[in-house]
């Protein structure tokens, strides 16, 4: 019994609002009779809460806003005729000899039509009919873009090397570290 008198003290005095009073008795804050249900705690007088009745279903007020805008690009691999016809003028007896050159540091994202995943490299078919191949960097496999491929549209709209991080749809997220332009020659 010891024990539970003073638990029993400062039950009473925090249940009260502002405390024991004066007289040692514990007094409650009024509420008045327009108050919600529900509102009883955080109403009175002195009280850290304020709550008024005609913003109860008002939104607060933001005193901050921040707008971003990101634009993802979507590169799908390229469909199989298609690819086939890149190739359909050359003659058919012999297969192209196909030679890299270089490229240069960026790509115009939004001449790329296609992807695909070749060995160690991602192949890109360019509007333009000219084929890029990129080599990722080295601990990336190109086999994790067969579907394709999201990158980050950067202010310029160019793929840089070094640069843009390229995310696979299966969830790896890769660098560019070369391009390559692919030229068929005849032999």
């Amino acid at each position: 019994m010891s024990l539970l008198s003073p638990l029993a003290a400062m039950l009473i005095a925090l249940g009260s609002p502002h405390g024991a009073g004066d007289d040692g008795v514990a007094r409650q804050a009024a509420v008045p009779s327009e108050a919600p249900l529900g509102a009883a705690p955080l109403v009175g007088r002195g009280s850290i809460w304020s709550f008024d009745a005609a913003s109860a279903g008002k939104v607060p007020i933001a005193r901050q806003v921040r707008i971003e805008r990101r634009v993802i690009m979507r590169i799908t691999p390229q469909p199989g005729n298609s690819r086939r016809g890149f190739l359909s003028q050359l003659p058919r007896q012999t297969a192209p000899r196909v030679v890299e050159r270089p490229h240069g540091e960026c790509v115009d994202a939004g001449e790329i039509v296609g992807v695909a995943d070749r060995g160690s490299r991602l192949v890109m078919y360019m509007r333009d009919r000219q084929i890029i191949s990129a080599e990722l960097e080295k601990a990336c496999s190109p086999r994790d873009f067969y579907l394709g491929f999201y990158v980050e549209r950067s202010p310029d709209g160019q793929l840089c090397v070094n640069r843009d991080r390229l995310m696979s749809r299966a969830g790896a997220k890769c660098r560019i570290a070369d391009f390559r332009r692919l030229i068929a020659v005849a032999d």
